[in-house]
């Protein structure tokens, strides 16, 4: 039987691929990978977007005050969230070896972010939370600790992320 993708060596009965597209295969973002992979896309999309409308309503409501603590310090979250995402991003695409040190810090971003703009309104002001609070809490906590055991401890990310 030949490999199914370059056809032109014996495949190994496992997986239908020879040795040297099975090596291949194991440097390819897939497989479990593509969760986090889908994440970090739709974040990539949806941080700046966020970010814009925050800053935005910010300004608007400190024209005839000035900005209160509470929305100074969430630019600076959201400038931070910016930021993390965007290297998290550039390290897992460009499978740089140092994703540890950049994909960490993002997840638990995404913990302390869902709780200051989460959290604190709903302890703090008495704000109501609706299903897409509670979902948006749930998915970061969930999130987090899925991720972060998985990419320290997995032998996948060593042989992806070599860069």
């Amino acid at each position: 039987m030949q490999c199914i993708s370059c056809q032109q060596e014996e495949a190994n009965k496992e997986s239908g691929l020879c040795n040297q597209c099975e090596r291949a295969d194991e440097k390819k973002i897939n497989g479990l990978l593509y969760l986090p992979a889908a994440g970090l896309v739709i974040n990539l999309i949806m941080t700046p977007i966020g970010a814009w409308n925050y800053f935005a309503a910010v300004f608007h409501f400190s024209q005839p005050g000035g900005i209160n603590l509470f929305g100074a310090v969430g630019i600076a979250v959201m400038i931070i969230d910016v930021a993390l995402t965007a290297a998290a991003g550039w390290y897992f695409f460009k499978r740089k070896s140092g994703i540890r040190k950049i994909i960490i810090p993002y997840y638990l971003m995404g913990v302390v972010f869902m709780l200051y703009f989460v959290g604190i309104p709903a302890w703090l002001f008495d704000a109501r939370l609706d299903t897409a609070d509670i979902r948006n809490a749930l998915s970061s906590i969930v999130g987090a600790s899925i991720w972060i055991p998985y990419f320290l401890v997995s032998k996948r990310i060593n042989q992806v992320f070599v860069r």
